[in-house]
């Protein structure tokens, strides 16, 4: 089952703290730059909420590795935009 933000609601052991409750996320990853950036969607990190590690697990690397060295295969031309994440100054009271 996965929640709204992606989270498989599979409970798991942390692999860095041992406890658990370690959550599986999905999360978009940019890998390289400008004209070679290549962006991936749906890759899933696990995090613990007890020490705070998010990783990736060995068969994830392993997909990711493949995915980027056939790359053209798998991708698909999209534009795209860009923003930057800033805070705002609160108004005074």
């Amino acid at each position: 089952m996965v929640d709204r933000t992606g989270a498989q609601n599979k409970m798991r052991r942390c692999d860095n703290c041992g406890k658990a409750g370690a959550i599986e996320k999905r999360i978009t990853r940019i890998y390289g730059r400008g004209s070679n950036a290549l962006v991936i969607e749906n890759v899933p990190v696990i995090t613990c909420p007890h020490c705070g590690v998010s990783y990736l697990e060995a068969k994830t690397l392993h997909e990711i590795e493949r995915i980027k060295l056939h790359r053209k295969s798998f991708a698909k031309q999209k534009p795209l935009d860009v923003a930057t994440f800033a805070l705002q100054k609160a108004a005074a009271l």
